[in-house]
């Protein structure tokens, strides 16, 4: 199964409203833009590690792709945190609610970098 962009962030949005809450209102302006990255960022992370898995001189390893998956998501959770009177904790939480969707949502895809 092949995850896009576009399916990874439709289940980010779903998932949002719910996650943060009542912080909701205060990143719903920003966070879309920010959600964009983070799902276009998954997707071709995603396609790298099978590209990896299929022959290891392309692509990269599934710890790679954690790591980068993090360092996106800490992105995303500074800027969240910047524009907004929300804590990095209670935006670590709602980030940790969405993941827990995207794991379900596309298990056997994104299991070796979520």
């Amino acid at each position: 199964m092949k995850i896009s962009a576009d399916e990874v962030y439709s289940k980010i949005m779903e998932a949002a409203e719910a996650a943060f809450q009542d912080g909701w209102q205060e990143v719903k302006v920003y966070a879309p833009a920010e959600f964009r990255k983070m799902a276009v960022q998954l997707e071709e992370i995603a396609e790298n590690v099978t590209l990896y898995e299929l022959d290891n001189s392309q692509g990269y390893s599934p710890e790679t792709g954690k790591v980068l998956f993090r360092m996106q998501r800490t992105a995303c959770e500074s800027v969240l945190v910047a524009i907004t009177r929300l804590t990095l904790i209670a935006v670590q939480d709602a980030m940790d609610a969405i993941v827990r969707v995207l794991k379900e949502a596309f298990a056997g895809v994104v299991a070796a970098v979520l």
